[in-house]
């Protein structure tokens, strides 16, 4: 690695001096290495553990690593490895997390002592690092050391290491954690318990029963799904199915269609499906029609006209299980209500109906289609690869104008370069063709830093919660107060709710395809996703806008990723109760 090194230490720019080190770490720039490098030996602390961050954000630049990339980022794993010995705990936390990022097979010894450290904080970086390095894919799967090192970091005395290794190991199966992972489902903090239930539903092992009891929503909902994952559907009791929460209630109706036990949950599942909210209901439709399939047509049937579009798109989606299913999915696509429609559009695509490219050729044709159906029409265009659909994407690319019309674009050119892959017998064609349509190069949006302390309130239906704004997010922060000054938010929707994950909303458009007319360039920090972040969602680099996410649990994947730029401080609980379509009554600040 040290010709590496030496190989982008040459390319130092004396133009980027004056940019601080969280500039720099947003910018990810290979010319700011050897910056980097003797800030990460200086004498001031917080110096050395932001330029410990911004050389851990080389490992996540947003695209397909090029050769270069990949060497920059080798030498910032060679400048990372003596500083993780760095006398500070703080700076030892940055620079094991960044490790984690950039590193490999060959730092796993640095993260080995690491899980050692005499802080806490630097042993629960290094379980977040081994599963870094996993997730993105610098090593194929943890080694015997990293298993035992994880087996040991989730026995810690401190809970905050102890989450972390279970965090580890809830993405994949791992066997050689099975007994330490059942054990910590016992564990006294929640967290470690939700990632516990979650490894154990990987391995197939069916968690305590008394985890369906525990005072957290998302253990029980997640607890729910091990016992599924365990084929354990006989322990799973009838009351479940009358959870108080919506999320514990999803989970029993897709535990429900996975049994294929008609007999004895066909009857709770129907229930379910005409209960209160949008969560729980849209699920057990998806389950009725898995355990009963036509007999379940008339419930379906007005399900597919119901006022709430939640509803509808759920009704569409469990219709493609339906004898009739591509009729009613292609009847689908003309709903009013674009959200309902793609939906119908996305389970058409998904079937195995003899009109599926017909329909995806019109939609991408007609360019009176919504951004919705233009966006699902191209993403399975780009799944299927069929030639048929080569015209079709080209006049879309053509017409692809307005709001959104960007991200639809950059869409349609991963989908053309998808078939191009798949059919290289006309790649050159459709390289010749790409050089027509420039790449989207939108400019964010410039807004005056946020530098006073600022706290919005957001009523909703569910009830109120507020969130302080982060001044280390200024941009971010700036731009939602405007927004929240104007009105914007009033009367806007929560269309995405992910259970033991993230709620989403503030999307004019209520599908995450809109936007306020302008886009944010990331402001990536070292604050975590943990619960009760607010973060901005995006489509890539660069792409933020009005909407925002709001960590239901802890999210480490999302760190150095996305841009925190809040923290909720008072009605956090308001958001377990939030569903699909429920709605932003009033934003304001505080």
């Amino acid at each position: 690695m040290v010709l590496l090194l030496s190989a982008v230490l040459i390319f130092a720019s004396p133009a980027s001096a004056g940019r601080s080190l969280l500039e720099r770490a947003r910018a990810q720039d290979p010319e700011d290495v050897p910056f980097l490098r003797e800030a990460l030996a200086g004498a001031r602390v917080p110096d050395r553990a932001q330029a410990a961050f911004a050389l851990g954000q080389y490992g996540l630049i947003e695209v397909d690593e090029s050769a270069k990339d990949a060497a920059v980022r080798f030498a910032a794993a060679e400048v990372l490895v003596p500083a993780a010995m760095d006398p500070d705990p703080g700076v030892r936390r940055q620079v094991v997390e960044s490790l984690g990022k950039v590193g490999g097979k060959d730092e796993e010894i640095a993260l080995l002592a690491a899980a050692t450290d005499i802080d806490p904080g630097v042993r629960g970086a290094a379980a977040l690092a081994f599963f870094r390095m996993r997730l993105l894919k610098r090593i194929p799967e943890y080694s015997t050391a990293t298993a035992t090192k994880l087996s040991i970091l989730a026995s810690d005395s401190d809970a905050e290491v102890r989450w972390r290794a279970a965090y580890a190991v809830s993405r994949w199966p791992e066997p050689r954690l099975t007994q330490v992972m059942t054990l910590a489902q016992r564990d006294a903090d929640l967290r470690v318990r939700l990632f516990s239930a979650r490894s154990l539903g990987k391995l197939g092992v069916a968690p305590d029963v008394a985890l369906l009891s525990d005072t957290d929503p998302y253990v029980r909902a997640e607890a729910v799904a091990s016992f599924s994952s365990a084929k354990a559907w006989e322990r799973l009791p009838d009351k479940i199915f009358g959870d108080p929460s919506a999320h514990v209630r999803a989970a029993a109706a897709d535990a429900a269609a996975a049994s294929g036990d008609g007999a004895r949950f066909g009857p709770l599942v129907e229930k379910l499906a005409g209960g209160v909210g949008t969560l729980a209901p849209g699920r057990a439709l998806i389950a009725l029609a898995k355990l009963r399939g036509d007999s379940a047509s008339e419930v379906l049937s007005k399900a597919r006209r119901d006022p709430r579009w939640w509803i509808r798109a759920r009704a569409f989606e469990a219709s493609t299980l339906l004898s009739m299913g591509g009729q009613i999915l292609r009847e689908g696509v003309a709903d009013p209500d674009p959200r309902v429609a793609s939906q119908a559009l996305e389970s058409l695509a998904a079937s195995s109906s003899p009109v599926v490219v017909e329909a995806l050729d019109h939609v991408l044709r007609d360019p009176k289609s919504s951004l919705e159906l233009r966006g699902t029409a191209v993403d399975a265009a780009a799944e299927r690869g069929d030639l048929k659909l080569y015209p079709a994407l080209l006049e879309s690319m053509k017409t692809a104008k307005g709001t959104g019309a960007g991200e639809l674009r950059e869409s349609i050119r991963k989908a053309l370069l998808e078939t191009a892959r798949k059919n290289p017998e006309i790649s050159g064609s459709i390289q010749k063709e790409l050089k027509n349509f420039p790449v989207f190069t939108d400019k964010p949006k410039r807004f005056r830093p946020l530098k006073e302390p600022a706290s919005v309130e957001m009523e909703t239906e569910k009830g109120t919660f507020s969130f302080e704004l982060l001044p280390e997010a200024g941009v971010h922060s700036a731009a939602f107060v405007e927004s929240v000054k104007k009105g914007f938010y009033d009367g806007l929707t929560w269309h995405r709710v992910v259970t033991g994950f993230v709620v989403q909303g503030g999307d004019p458009r209520g599908s995450g395809w809109g936007d306020a007319g302008w886009r944010l360039a990331d402001e990536i920090t070292q604050q975590p996703f943990l619960r009760g972040t607010v973060g901005m969602p995006k489509a890539g680099k660069d792409t933020g806008g009005c909407q925002l996410f709001v960590s239901l649990a802890p999210a480490p994947h999302l760190d150095g990723r996305y841009t925190p730029f809040g923290l909720v401080n008072s009605g956090l609980d308001v958001l377990d109760l939030l569903e699909p379509g429920d709605k932003i009554l009033r934003a304001r600040l505080k």
